[in-house]
Order: structure tokens, then C-alpha cells, then sequence
């Protein structure tokens, strides 16, 4: 313990002896890491929140037996994906019926003009949840060479002392070389939390993507059953009869 407290004072003690391009990159490196974490802590709280209303917002799907029913719970869970998704849904098919498009006497094209509202909400909710993911990613790759570049700089200085003092024994290099690795070690301590993170919250999305994509398709399958279960041409539903519970 005693031996660690002093390493720990002597890294201190070097970086305050450290010269000014050495201080310059442990202050870049430091500010890379805080925003680092920070967008960590956040993505993971949002996308969380996102799972969990997902998964609430599928309990009320699977007990619901009408479009009403799913529509009046999409208002009072509607801090999620899946919700946005179908609101959407929602939104186009009231479009097409309120503007006597001629997909209304087409089945089919009908069914795809939802179909690619959905995909493109789907895709417009999964840009949302990457937002500031490219920054875990950028500073990945970026830090450890931001920390080399330190590094390369101290071994310059070290070898500018040998050349100062005319000797190259182990007491007079040691300090330069330290303080160049400190600024390695700075660099890669930064790096591998946000590559880590990255990767982790690039797999919790795709799968958050991969629930929003089937539920897209149930949502079809339910909203289709429902429109044509009794045989009607779809000029003959009544729009407020479906979201309204007429």
C-alpha cells in the first residue's frame, strides 16, 4: 500500500514537472474522457429507458384487442419507440383516408404507404438513439494517438537532455521517459472505456432496432386484420371508428 501511494505521488509529481505540450495533451485527453463518459452514462440511461417502455408498451399491445385500445395506451406510455412507431402508423392511415387517396381502393398499396411510414420512423428513431455514439467511437480511435503523440514528444525532450548533459546513464533519461509514457498511459486509459461502451451500447440499440422492426410488422398484421376483417373495401371504414373507439 505504502509502495503504491508513492508511485501514485511520483506520477503527480511528474506530471506537474511535466513541460507544457506534455500538459496540453493530459488536458485534451482529460476532456475527451469526462465528455466520454458522460455521453456513456447518458445513452445508457436513455437507451434503458427506451427498453423499458418498449417492454411495457408490448404488455399493453399483447392484451389489447382492438386499434383503440392500443391508441388510447400509446398516449399514456408514449416515452418509447414502439409508441412513436405507432402513432405514426396512426397518423398516415388517417392521412390516406382524410385525403381520398386512391390507395384507399387498393389493398395492397394501401398496406406498403404504411408500411413505409414505419420504416422510416424506425429509421428516424434509431438515428435519435445513436446521436453522440460517433463520439465514443471518434474517441476511440483518436486518444491513443493523441497520448503517442505525447509520448513521441517527451522521448525528444529525454534524448535533448542526454545531448545537454553529455551522458546517457539511466538518471538522466528516466524523468523524460516517464513523463512520455504517462501521456500513453493517459491516452489508452481513455480509450478503452469508450470502445467498450461504444461497442456495448451498439448492441443494446441493435437489438432495441431489431423490436422495433417486428413490432413493426405485428402492428401491420393487427392494423390489416382489423381494417379488412369483415370483408369491407377500406372506403367504407370509418376512420374515427378505429382510434376514437366508434
Amino acid at each position: 500500500m505504502q509502495l503504491s501511494g508513492n508511485i501514485e505521488s511520483e506520477i503527480f509529481k511528474l506530471i506537474l514537472a511535466s513541460g507544457i505540450v506534455a500538459k496540453i495533451v493530459l488536458l485534451i485527453l482529460f476532456i475527451f474522457s469526462i465528455f466520454s463518459w458522460s455521453v456513456i452514462f447518458f445513452k445508457l440511461y436513455q437507451i434503458r429507458r427506451a427498453e423499458k417502455g418498449a417492454r411495457e408498451f408490448l404488455e399493453l399491445f399483447a392484451k389489447a384487442d382492438t386499434v383503440y385500445q392500443i391508441h388510447r395506451s400509446a398516449g399514456q406510455n408514449a416515452d418509447n419507440p414502439l409508441s412513436s412507431i405507432f402513432r405514426e402508423g396512426c397518423s398516415r392511415f388517417e392521412e390516406i383516408k382524410n385525403g381520398g387517396s386512391r390507395l384507399l381502393s387498393d389493398r395492397t398499396a394501401f398496406m406498403n404507404a404504411i408500411d413505409r411510414r414505419l420504416k422510416g420512423t424506425i429509421e428516424d428513431e434509431t438515428t435519435y438513439y445513436e446521436n453522440y455514439l460517433s463520439f465514443l467511437a471518434t474517441t476511440g480511435n483518436v486518444t491513443p494517438f493523441i497520448g503517442l503523440f505525447g509520448t513521441v514528444w517527451g522521448i525528444i525532450h529525454a534524448f535533448q537532455q542526454i545531448g545537454f548533459q553529455g551522458t546517457a546513464n539511466i538518471a538522466a533519461v528516466a524523468p523524460g521517459i516517464a513523463e512520455a509514457l504517462i501521456t500513453t498511459a493517459a491516452g489508452l486509459a481513455t480509450a478503452v472505456p469508450a470502445v467498450i461502451g461504444y461497442n456495448y451500447l451498439l448492441n443494446r440499440l441493435r437489438k432495441l432496432t431489431s423490436k422495433m422492426e417486428v413490432f413493426a410488422g405485428e402492428f401491420m398484421a393487427f392494423l390489416e386484420a382489423e381494417i379488412w376483417s369483415s370483408q369491407k373495401d377500406i372506403t367504407e371504414v370509418n376512420a374515427g371508428s378505429i382510434f376514437d373507439g366508434g
